[in-house]
């Protein structure tokens, strides 16, 4: 569900296989139960909760990326410092340098990698709870009007859709009345 928050998953051809291969494994599915589908890339733009956490979550890896940036530039600057002054530092002063070179790089890839987890954290509190939302609704209305499968067709490469089956309209209504 991420990608519908401008968030990548992976390929999205594996899991439109797994549904495919689902539909052959139980026929009876398709033939009994109608299938229906979301958009929640249009849930994204048009429900204000939704737009207002990625816009959140935007600035947050916005900011974020400024400190990666400012983080790097001061690592570049020691190593052209360093490289500089090679031929000017004795062996102590430059392996002196190396390693106060080495502790900033060590330093930085800590960083990084616990910029990429308070990402992700991040991610989980402000897209999360209206994802879970948003699957409590569809998973009601599935039940409510006995549907076999819905699919998301913003995380689908989907060719053919039948405007019946779209319950976009019908999630964002809920939303708007905060049903859950």
């Amino acid at each position: 569900m991420r990608n519908r928050f401008n968030r990548s998953t992976g390929p999205v051809k594996p899991a439109l296989f797994l549904v495919l291969l689902a539909l052959l494994a139980v026929p009876a599915l398709a033939a009994d139960r109608p299938l229906a589908v979301i958009d929640s890339q249009r849930i994204a733009e048009e429900y204000d909760a939704a737009r207002d956490a990625q816009e959140q979550y935007q600035k947050f890896l916005q900011d974020l990326q400024r400190e990666v940036d400012e983080r790097e530039k001061e690592l570049s600057g020691l190593f052209e410092e360093i490289e500089s002054q090679k031929m000017l530092l004795g062996p102590d002063a430059l392996a002196t340098k190396e390693q106060q070179f080495q502790k900033k790089q060590a330093e930085y890839f800590t960083f990084r990698e616990g910029a990429d987890q308070r990402a992700e954290q991040e991610y989980t509190a402000k897209i999360g709870p209206i994802l879970d939302q948003i699957k409590t609704i569809v998973e009601r209305i599935g039940k409510e009007k006995g549907y076999g499968l819905i699919v998301d067709s913003a995380a689908l490469s989907v060719l053919y859709v039948d405007p019946d089956f779209d319950l976009t309209n019908e999630v964002l209504a809920a939303l708007a009345r905060g049903d859950d």
